[in-house]
This record gives C-alpha cells, sequence and structure tokens, in this order.
C-alpha cells in the first residue's frame, strides 16, 4: 500500500489490518468506491474465521466483533480475501477507521515474514466453490483459504501476498507479455493501471526497506506455459521463460538480500524442469539461499471451481510447505 495515503486501500490477496484488542465491540469503516466486482472480507479472532462479507458501494462502518467478554483480549484480523482486478482498476477496498468500545494493546511480533509472489493458485481462486462450478465470481477466491495462509499459521509469519489470476513470469495465459509479475514486483500494486489506481498510489515504486521478508516463495509457470500453448509454440519461447525466472529471481534477491527464496514448482504438464534449471543456474554462479519445492500434481479429489484446487488441497499444501521450510531452510 501507498503509505501516503489517508485511508488504506486494500488491493492485493490478504490486505488488511491486525490488531490486539481488549473489549467488548469493535468495526471497521470500510469503502467501495465501485458498485462490481464485489470484494470480500473476513474477520479472524486468534485466527480463527468468524465472519465473512462482501463490501457494499459507497461509505460505512461494519461489525467486525460484537458483545464479546470486556475483560478478554484477542488477536483480530481482517483481511482482503478477492485478488485485485486489472480490469477494473476502479474497485478497491479502502479501510477508513477502526471504531472500537475497548482498548487496544501491543500486538506480538511474528517469528517470520513471508511474501507469496504468485498467479490465480496463490489467490486461491475457486478454493471455496464446488468441484466443476464454471463460474469465474469473486466469493470463490480466499486469502484466508489458501496455501500461502497455512504456511504462515503453522510457522507463525506475518504474510504478505502478490498474486494475479493468469499472469507468469514473461506473460499471461494468452501469451501476453503485458501481464507479467516480474515487471510489477518493484512497484505498489503494479497490476493496476489507470487513474483511479493512481489516485491511491498503485504504480509508485515500492520502498522495500519498509518490509523486509525473511523467505520469499514463488509460485509462477504456469501461465507461461498455458500462454505457449494458446499461441501456438514459437522457437525460443522455453528458453526465454528460463531467462525470465532467472530475472525474477535476481530481482527478488536485489530487494531483498538476506531473504532465503523458494520457487514452488508447478506441476509436471507445465516444465517444472525450467525454473528448477534456472535455480541451479543462479546457484553455480554462487547465489546461496535458494530453494525448490514441489508438490504431487493435484487430482479430481482435490478440485475446487475451474480447474483449481479446494480448500483441502491448499489446506495440505500449507502444511508440507511449513514442513519443507523447517527441514531445509534455516529460519533461525
Amino acid at each position: 500500500m501507498d503509505p501516503e495515503q489517508e485511508a488504506a486501500a486494500l488491493d492485493w490477496t490478504g490486505s488488511g489490518m491486525e490488531c490486539r484488542f481488549r473489549g467488548s465491540d469493535i468495526w471497521a469503516e470500510l469503502e467501495a468506491p465501485a458498485k462490481a466486482p464485489i470484494m470480500w472480507m473476513i474477520v479472524l479472532a486468534d485466527g480463527c474465521p468468524v465472519t465473512r462479507f462482501p463490501v457494499e458501494p459507497g461509505v460505512r462502518f461494519y461489525p467486525l466483533l460484537l458483545g464479546l467478554e470486556k475483560e478478554q483480549a484477542r488477536t483480530v484480523t481482517l483481511l482482503k480475501e478477492t485478488q485485485c482486478m486489472p480490469e477494473s482498476p476502479e474497485a478497491t477496498v479502502l479501510l477508513r477507521a477502526i471504531r472500537l468500545d475497548g482498548t487496544l494493546e501491543e500486538l506480538p511480533e511474528r517469528r517470520l515474514k513471508i511474501e507469496f509472489i504468485g498467479d490465480s493458485l496463490t489467490s486461491a481462486e475457486g478454493s471455496l466453490a464446488a468441484r466443476d462450478n464454471p463460474e469465474w465470481v469473486t466469493p470463490w477466491f480466499s486469502a484466508r483459504g489458501n496455501y500461502a495462509w497455512h504456511t504462515c499459521s503453522a510457522l507463525d509469519a506475518e504474510m504478505r501476498i502478490l498474486s494475479q489470476s493468469g499472469w507468469g513470469v514473461c506473460w499471461d495465459w494468452q501469451h501476453d507479455p503485458a501481464h507479467n509479475m516480474t515487471e510489477v514486483y518493484d512497484r505498489i500494486v503494479g497490476a493496476l493501471k489507470g487513474p483511479a489506481a493512481e489516485a491511491r498510489g498503485c504504480e509508485k515504486a515500492w520502498d522495500f526497506s519498509r518490509w523486509q521478508p525473511d523467505i520469499v516463495v514463488i509460485r509462477l509457470l504456469t501461465n507461461d506455459m498455458g500462454g505457449i500453448s494458446s499461441a501456438g509454440a514459437k522457437e525460443g519461447d522455453l528458453a526465454l521463460v528460463q531467462a525470465g525466472c532467472e530475472s525474477l529471481i535476481r530481482k527478488v534477491r536485489q530487494h531483498n538480500p538476506a531473504a532465503k527464496i523458494i520457487w514452488f514448482l508447478p506441476g509436471t504438464a507445465f516444465h517444472p524442469e525450467i525454473a528448477e534449471k534456472a535455480a541451479e543456474k543462479l546457484k553455480g554462479e554462487g547465489m546461496e539461499k535458494l530453494y525448490t519445492f514441489s508438490m504431487p500434481d493435484f487430482g479430481p479429489e482435490d478440485k475446487g471451481a475451474r480447474d483449481h484446487p479446494n480448500a483441502a488441497w491448499h489446506r495440505h499444501t500449507g502444511d508440507l510447505l511449513a514442513a519443507f521450510i523447517r527441514e531445509n531452510v534455516d529460519i533461525r
């Protein structure tokens, strides 16, 4: 988010606020500047989901928790479940104020900071819908139900996500090079263009000194391969994608010099060896703290909407990624 803005613009998946609250009632003043697409929020108390709701057009207070025991303290989390929408850059959620009957206390610092860079899988597209549901609609996304959340919950880590459905390392699922996560990585919500987005700080250069992750997880490549398939493979495309993987890793390392970088490989149909070769090449050049992580291909029992994995797959994957980090990554 742009720290110079009066209201916090909740654009990326999982953006929101967290506080330690002792009291009975707490509300958030939210604004949806656009009628559609509808953005969904989730409220958690001590990590447990309490309620989920759409933000209606206009500005009003939404109750987060009501009727609690006044003497009890708990951590309250408000997250935007829905990813940002490049086709509708005016659509967002603005957090304007918090109102409470009680007091705020110091929020305990988490053990780790983990950043995730990804596509629809990291946005958990389709995770909350029934198998074979064909709808591409905002309620089926989930920041709290994705593998990133489960990984961070297992490791007591603060989570940040930059993910966009259909985007890849070099191009999107239709082979459009304008839609790639590499170019937008160092800008504030660089996936959103135009006056409405720029008015809330999008496209500005991000100051990486404000938040340095201990670990960066990259889960990209699926859409690059999909783009090659949809457009017809061109000579040199695979070499371009490997070079793109190397470029993204270098960019992440440049801005986060102390972070461990993990490339979460795609399924076997999407040439995971390309990212593996990129990682091996960079390690051969002397880059340290670079890893690759793989999962078995997901089957029919793992599917949610639109051939994307369901909530159970995300939970299982988050647990396995957390275990991989404990066993293979020095996080002391």
